[in-house]
Formats: C-alpha cells, structure tokens, sequence
C-alpha cells in the first residue's frame, strides 16, 4: 500500500489510502497533469506534481495568516503617541527678509507633552521665525527669550482626538534649546499622557529604530510612523544621530526604538556660518539653520540631552546667548608652522570688535586661542568653528570664561566675561507710521558693524520708504539711516515715536526728513495723510 497525500484545511496530512480527491480548486491542474511523466509511473507523476502545488498553497496560507510582529510594533507606538504628540498653533509676526516690515502670521509647530499637567515641549525654532519658509533654509540670530521679545501672545494646542485647549509660551530652556508652552488653566479634570526620555539610550550605527512624526494640513494632524535606521553618528557641531526619514517637515518628531522607548529629538541642524574673508560680525553673530525638510535624512539629538529639560526655563529674567566680539580663523596646521607655533590646532583672531568682552579680556588681532576652561581648542578647519561658537553661544550671557592664547608665541591666559549677543536686524522692533507710508526699525549691532558707524552713531533704520516723496536725486531707500525729522532728532524708536507724536498734534502739510546713506545725506520731503 502506498501512502497518499490529502490537503485538510491549510495542513498537508500523510494518510495510508491509496486514492484521493484533490481540493476543487486544483481539480483542473491536477487533471491536466494526469498522464504526464513517465510511462512506467504516470500515475506517481501525477501524485507529486498535486503535491506540490498543495504545499505552495499551504506555505502561503500561513504566511498570511502568522501576525506581523513589526505591524503590530508600529500600531502600537502610533497609538502611544497619539496621545502624547501634538500640534501647536500660533500667531507671530515674521519678516521675510530686512527689507520687508514683519508681518503677523499663524504658523504650526509639532510639540510633545512631558508633564500630566501639560506642558508641552517645541523646537526653539519658534524662536526663529524667518526659518520657517518653504525652502527650510535662513540665518538664525541669537536672541533673547523671555515673553515679551518672543510675540507669542497666544497659542493653541491641538491633539490627535480633535481636543484643543489655550496654550502660554513659558520660555525656553538654553541648555536644551528648546521651548515650552503650558496648556492653560480649566483642564484640572484632563490628564495629560506624557513623553519620557531617559539617559542610556545610546544607539549604534544600522540599529533599525522608529520615526514619529506629525502629519501637517492638508492630512492631519495625524501621526505617521516608519522604520528607519541609524545613518550616522555625529560629533560635530552638535552630538546626535542621523536618520533616513520620509518626514515633510520632521523637527520636532521622535526617534524611538522598535519598543517604543525614546532614542532621540529630531531638531533644526544648528550650524555657525563664519565668512572669515570679511568683518562682517553677522559670520559669528548668525547661525545657519538647515532644516532638513523633504532630503530624507534628519538629525536627531540623544535622548539624554532632554532628561532634565524644563527644569530651567526662564519665567522673568531674559536669558541672552554669549557673545565674544571676534572674528575667528582656523589655524591650520601649514599656518601653525609657518608662525612656528607650539600648538598646531586653534583659533587665529583676525578682527577684534571694539568695546568687546574680547578686547577688555586683552585681546588683539593675531592671538592664538588654543584653551577654553582647560580644554583644547580643536580647531584646524572651518568646519570645527561652529564647535567653538556654539560652545560660547549656549555659555549664556554673563559666563566668566578661562582662555589661553598664544602671543607672538608665548603662552598666555585670560578671564573673558561674555556679553548678550546683540540684537539683530530680524530680531530688530519696528514701528509703521501710516500717516507717511513709512516702516522704521532700531539701529541694531549688526547694521553698525556693516556700515561702519561709530557706536555712538544714533538714528533708527529705513524698512518700508514712503512712495511719494519729492526728491532731485533719489527716493527714500531701504536701508538708509533716519536721523531727524524737521528740526528734531532721531535717537532712538523712543525718540521716533515722540517726534512723531508732536508730528500728529501739529498736522502739518510736509514733514522733511533727513537720512544718511553712507556717506552722502539726503533731505526728503513727505506729504503726510493724517486723515
């Protein structure tokens, strides 16, 4: 008796009867395969062919109906976070470029929760409003960050379940970088679920880990989830990871692993652009944040670096980067040797600001930095000065720092006090006058450097010219300095505002103003509509 093959269910059995009936299904194959193969076993033939269509059959039928353990994984950290992810809604004004007047706009954010009594966590991107156009690409200035500079009077934050309540700007922690906002009172009844990030969640180099991001209009807010991997490690200029991601616009999204514990914090790549080619302090005073929307990659900072964030959050006091006053070059190591130099890494000052923390530490043009706080200065590229200025940046205002420098090649060491980082032009306040068409900012730190002005040098900058305006030789221009209107001075936009003031009680015809572009100064006379 020879054994026999039957199909019950999906389960491929060993009987011992001699016949069969196949499934319906594969009647027509296994009839049209009768009488093939040898003539001495067309019947055995038969009997294999059968069998192995049946097993194919069964081997699918499992495979499909086995759970898909990385499915499963996915669905639940898409429904952990749903409850912990969120979308932030505010209004801030924004200028596209310094020759435009800010403009109010409501823009989006992605925030995670990580306190039960709500309060959320951003990028500090927020801060940097201009960041936020299409093309993910602007220069970032340092800035103050209490409430009153941030202009987020109000915020909403909205979740996954369509719930959203009243949000207020706390601050922003200068450690973490980042920013919080604290869902309003009336939710004593509502607990919030929070994000947890822990210290000792390293990760290697291919490790297959999970990007959650928020989806933005017109789709969500949703969350979306995908598998990634760990693309690189980075030390420079910020220690972090990178990650392939699909994510339009991932800053603010988590990096977790496939149990869902936090790995990482997806953030704007945060890059000092120095032009050592020229003085201009904006090469250390701007920041060039890329953020990586739509390139497929995203930089993810460690977990760890968010483990006690919010702790210092500044609720009074404005809390201003550090400022050094220099222009730095890379020493190279060609450099190093040609000066016959000690050390063949550093910092070469090629330009001192006056009345800077640098120049009342005592130092000049052609020092060598090679220490700060007993530390090498690692630094014989372009690249490595975003290190050092970040260092110096998120010192903070008022640091007292111990640096060593080199002197025509002596060793030598100093106390330096670092300053806030001048506002910048972004940065600037402006003020419209309707009545003369007119849009006036404050003379900033970075428009007296570019302009060569003595810092004693007072009047508010040209944003918006008035159209019409009776000129010989030229029109009002973007840029010009405004140092007086009729007989009165411009000090300051305190001063603009009251000359102004004294404008509208009088109401008279034409108003003259006079403003300098560089060297030359020019009279401009406006009508007024003071109706």
């Amino acid at each position: 008796m020879s054994p026999s093959k039957t199909l019950t269910g999906s389960v491929l059995s060993i009987g011992a009867s001699t016949t069969r009936a196949p499934m319906p299904f594969f009647s027509p194959l296994c009839d049209a395969t009768r009488g093939v193969g040898s003539s001495s076993s067309p019947a055995m033939r038969t009997e294999f062919v059968c069998v192995a269509l049946f097993a194919l059959v069964a081997t699918v039928g499992v495979a499909r109906v086995a759970p898909d353990e990385t499915a499963e994984k996915l669905r639940s950290i898409e429904s952990r976070y749903s409850k912990s992810m969120v979308q932030v809604r505010y209004r801030q004004q924004v200028s596209r470029s310094t020759a435009e007047p800010p403009a109010e706009e409501e823009l989006t954010t992605t925030g995670v929760v990580v306190t039960a009594d709500g309060l959320v966590m951003v990028s500090a991107i927020i801060y940097e409003p201009f960041n936020q156009v299409p093309h993910g690409v602007g220069i970032r200035f340092p800035r103050s960050v209490n409430r009153a500079l941030a202009k987020i009077p109000e915020a909403h934050v909205r979740f996954m379940d369509g719930s959203e309540y009243p949000a207020t700007l706390l601050g922003r922690d200068p450690d973490a970088d980042v920013a919080f906002f604290q869902i309003d009172e009336g939710t004593e009844d509502v607990t919030f679920v929070p994000v947890v990030f822990e210290a000792g969640t390293d990760v290697t180099v291919g490790e297959e880990v999970v990007v959650v991001s928020l989806l933005g209009e017109p789709l969500g807010p949703a969350i979306a989830v995908e598998l990634s991997r760990v693309q690189a490690m980075t030390m420079r200029p910020l220690s972090g990871f990178v990650v392939a991601t699909g994510a339009s616009d991932p800053v603010g999204s988590l990096v977790v692993s496939r149990e869902g514990a936090v790995l990482g914090y997806l953030d704007a790549l945060t890059v000092p652009v120095p032009d050592t080619r020229s003085r201009n302090p904006l090469a250390f005073l701007s920041i060039m944040r890329d953020l990586p929307k739509g390139v497929g990659r995203g930089f993810a900072r460690p977990a760890r670096d968010f483990v006690d964030a919010g702790v210092r959050i500044p609720e009074a006091e404005p809390v201003r980067r550090g400022w050094l006053g220099v222009e730095m070059q890379p020493l190279s190591r060609d450099l190093a040797s040609h000066m016959r130099l000690p050390v063949d890494r550093g910092i070469l000052l090629g330009y001192v600001y006056r009345n800077s923390p640098a120049e009342g530490a005592g130092l000049e043009v052609g020092d060598v930095l090679f220490e700060l706080e007993g530390e090498p200065v690692d630094v014989n590229r372009d690249e490595d000065l975003g290190t050092f200025a970040e260092k110096l940046l998120r010192a903070g205002a008022g640091a007292s720092l111990e640096i060593g420098y080199l002197r025509k090649g002596a060793p030598a060491t100093t106390t330096v006090q670092l300053a806030p980082a001048p506002r910048s032009a972004r940065e600037a306040e402006t003020v419209k006058v309707e009545e003369l068409d007119l849009t006036v900012r404050e003379l900033t730190y970075d428009y007296r450097a570019t302009h060569f002005l003595e810092p004693e040098r007072q009047g508010v900058v040209v944003v918006q010219p008035p159209v019409a305006v009776s000129s010989n030789r030229n029109r009002v221009a973007p840029g010009d300095l405004l140092v007086r209107i009729d007989d009165e001075p411009i000090a300051d936009l305190e001063s603009f505002r009251n000359v102004l003031a004294n404008a509208r009680a009088r109401q008279p015809d034409e108003v003259v103003l006079f403003v300098e572009r560089g060297r030359e100064s020019f009279f401009f006379a406006v009508k007024p509509d003071w109706d």
